[in-house]
């Protein structure tokens, strides 16, 4: 069944993430909506020549943002500390990697992290925002 995920990881499932760099490779993209029940995936292209994080900036603030992952090496050094201090700022589990990650690689990446109990928590942070946003309203 091709709208079945791959994986059933509940921290993830329903949930949207950011991908800050690089630019768009739609096969990669979609092989991360496959893999996982994500609402959405928003990918945020980056030139090393703009050294503005405005490219990303109005995505990552977005309120229901489970994680946010850095490509980096294609993208300014100055961009992924940038985003590293967006990140926690807003509370975002954040997640650097070298491209855009096959989700085996990614879950071995947040493994690696330990941001299990972080996704978490953000996830309760999303879902109580949206519930109270709601009137209370499940």
């Amino acid at each position: 069944n091709p709208t079945q995920s791959r994986f059933s990881i509940p921290v993830l499932d329903g949930q949207k993430i950011v991908i800050v760099g690089g630019d768009r490779r739609e096969h990669a993209l979609l092989r991360l909506l496959d893999a996982f029940a994500f609402e959405e995936v928003i990918h945020c292209c980056t030139r090393k020549i703009d050294a503005s994080p405005r490219a990303f900036q109005s995505s990552v603030q977005l309120p229901d943002v489970l994680l946010v992952v850095c490509v980096r090496g294609l993208s300014r050094t100055h961009h992924g500390k940038q985003l590293h201090q967006m990140c926690r700022q807003c509370g975002i589990p954040f997640v650097d990697t070298f491209r855009i990650p096959h989700p085996n690689a990614l879950l071995v990446r947040i493994a690696q992290l330990r941001l299990w109990s972080a996704l978490e928590a953000r996830r309760e942070h999303i879902l109580a925002n949206r519930k109270r946003n709601l009137g209370g309203a499940a």
